[in-house]
């Protein structure tokens, strides 16, 4: 997903165990406006049958580099490089849905209705397929 080298190491990517499995949104926020992250993370907790139906799995990632994706903990090294990736601008709240390709389908910098987030993901061509596998 990632492709960030260090002269010659191996790439780090701390995405890579979800590609073409899952699909990831990350909410990113800073310690001034974690109320919001708080926010943000109770909506998706509110629907996740409905989150897991979709293969959506879940990371936050604090300003004080501290993070989890779908509810382990992720080092600070990681956060920086998520942050770094998706957030270079580091603002003070952003979501960002990643597909199962790695595309980046949405960056928001205000809370997103769950509802948006699962019309996006519906839209997709992928997304599609599998509901029609699965009826």
């Amino acid at each position: 997903m990632l492709a960030i080298g260090l002269g010659g190491q191996k790439p780090i990517d701390p995405l890579e165990q979800f590609a073409w499995k899952n699909r990831i949104v990350l909410v990113f926020h800073s310690e001034s406006n974690a109320e919001i992250g708080v926010e943000q993370v109770a909506l998706f907790k509110k629907q996740q049958k409905e989150f897991d139906d979709r293969d959506l799995v879940l990371g936050v990632i604090d300003s004080g580099g501290n993070g989890a994706i779908d509810g382990a903990s992720i080092g600070a090294k990681d956060a920086a490089t998520l942050q770094q990736t998706f957030n270079p601008a580091n603002s003070d709240f952003l979501i960002v849905l990643i597909g199962k390709d790695g595309g980046v389908k949405l960056k928001e910098q205000t809370v997103v209705p769950v509802e948006t987030i699962f019309d996006l993901v519906d839209a997709m061509p992928m997304r599609r397929a599998e509901m029609r596998r699965n009826q």
